[in-house]
């Protein structure tokens, strides 16, 4: 899969993607992840990619050419002519009524490339959206993570990036581990994960059930199963 981040602060993204498993994914040749500057493509001396809002409303507001222009720039050079539309996703990361949840998740680890549009200030020149939802009409699709607002959507990003990397085979150690989780396929995406213990046996008067200390695989999956919440 290719990873795609166009952001106006890609140094937000270095630990990021040289930590954790998003390093490994890519170390193991599992992701490729770059993040694109819409500034690069502002041609004006001072190369602004921002500026007033019409009709007076505080704040300032991301260009649209500059963002077009950077996503035209990854399918000319990033993204073979060979593959076909429907294995790229377009997210554009702001407020929306569609919410990202795992069900999300699961429908985008199947594409090879997604590319994340995130904004800042106050968000991106609406004709940027008008124009890739006309010319990638199946592609895009603008995605939250809730209802609230934070000050830009690059931390928001990587949160969707974590949730779907980590359901590419081979990135997590135990790959099972997704079918035996909170939001798993096997409970159709609708309980969250049993409670779960380690050492010491006993901490401040609280025990961990002795049921898990019995070693009876059959008893145990039983308290499992009983354990998970619905949502």
């Amino acid at each position: 899969m290719n990873i795609f981040c166009v952001s106006i602060l890609p140094d937000i993204y270095d630990s990021f993607k040289n930590l954790s498993l998003v390093k490994r994914a890519q170390e193991n040749e599992l992701i490729t992840f770059e993040v694109v500057n819409p500034r690069d493509f502002c041609l004006d001396k001072h190369r602004q990619v921002d500026d007033d809002i019409y009709g007076w409303w505080p704040g300032l507001l991301i260009k649209a050419k500059p963002v077009v222009d950077a996503v035209e720039h990854i399918f000319a050079t990033k993204i073979s002519s060979k593959t076909k539309k429907s294995d790229t996703a377009i997210i554009y990361c702001a407020p929306s009524e569609m919410e990202f949840t795992q069900h999300t998740a699961y429908e985008l680890v199947g594409k090879k490339n997604i590319i994340f549009i995130v904004g800042r200030y106050e968000w991106i020149d609406h004709r940027f959206e008008l124009y890739l939802q006309k010319k990638y009409k199946k592609n895009f699709m603008r995605i939250s993570l809730g209802k609230f607002v934070t000050m830009g959507w690059e931390t928001p990003s990587m949160v969707m990036i974590e949730a779907i990397t980590r359901l590419i085979p081979w990135v997590l150690h135990d790959e099972t581990s997704v079918d035996d989780e909170s939001y798993s396929p096997s409970d159709n995406l609708q309980t969250l994960e049993y409670p779960q213990y380690t050492r010491p046996e006993e901490l401040r008067g609280m025990e961990v059930p002795e049921v898990l200390l019995s070693w009876n695989h059959q008893k145990i999956a039983k308290r499992k199963a009983e354990n998970k919440k619905s949502q």
